[in-house]
């Protein structure tokens, strides 16, 4: 078996100022959801992420255990599916920036510990 670090970052804000934001936490919701359908046997575990409850999460992590290469890749797959379907949803494309500040959420997946 291996572990995978998941780690997905995005602007953040406050729910009032930044309403609309793109969402770390929601984009790895998306991906969770993709990886059990990709990968019925992975185990995801230590999800956390955001600072607050009134705050859109800047930032989101969590562990997929899997058992080989291949369902790295389909985990990969995943994630990337799920952090561009959070993006459309908020209607921001990937690298697009408001006033300097980067705000599309965008993600990174690699082995634990590395």
């Amino acid at each position: 078996p291996q572990t995978l670090a998941v780690t997905i970052l995005g602007p953040g804000g406050h729910s009032n100022g930044d309403y609309g934001n793109t969402n770390a936490l929601h984009a790895g919701a998306r991906a969770v959801l993709l990886i059990e359908k990709a990968v019925p046997t992975a185990m995801i575990s230590d999800m956390k992420g955001g600072v607050s409850v009134n705050a859109i999460a800047a930032d989101c992590h969590f562990l997929v255990t899997i058992a080989d290469d291949a369902e790295a890749a389909k985990v990969r797959k995943a994630v990337d599916e799920g952090v561009a379907a959070e993006n459309a949803f908020r209607g921001v494309k990937p690298g697009q920036t408001r006033n300097g500040v980067q705000i599309d959420v965008r993600a990174e997946v690699k082995a634990a510990g590395s």
